[in-house]
């Protein structure tokens, strides 16, 4: 009986959390591109790629950069 109780509690509680949890989705960050937003349920950060790169969303991380990106406005 116990560990039916603890097993109940796992699939009703932690597993929808888990999945939540691992939802998130990273987008590309207007006009700058060496940042990106990461985005949750718990709401959206910005974050700043490694010096030298910048994000590339085909991808969806931080890769080196690329000539042809339009909408770059950090660039010189």
């Amino acid at each position: 009986m116990k560990s039916s109780t603890i097993l109940l509690c796992f699939v009703l509680c932690v597993i929808p959390y888990a999945m939540t949890q691992s939802e998130a989705h990273v987008l590309p960050y207007p006009g700058d591109c060496s940042k990106y937003q990461q985005c949750d349920v718990s709401g959206c950060f910005i974050m700043s790629c490694g010096r030298g790169t910048e994000f590339n969303p085909a991808i969806g991380t931080c890769d080196y950069p690329l000539r042809d990106r339009s909408g770059c406005n950090n660039r010189g």
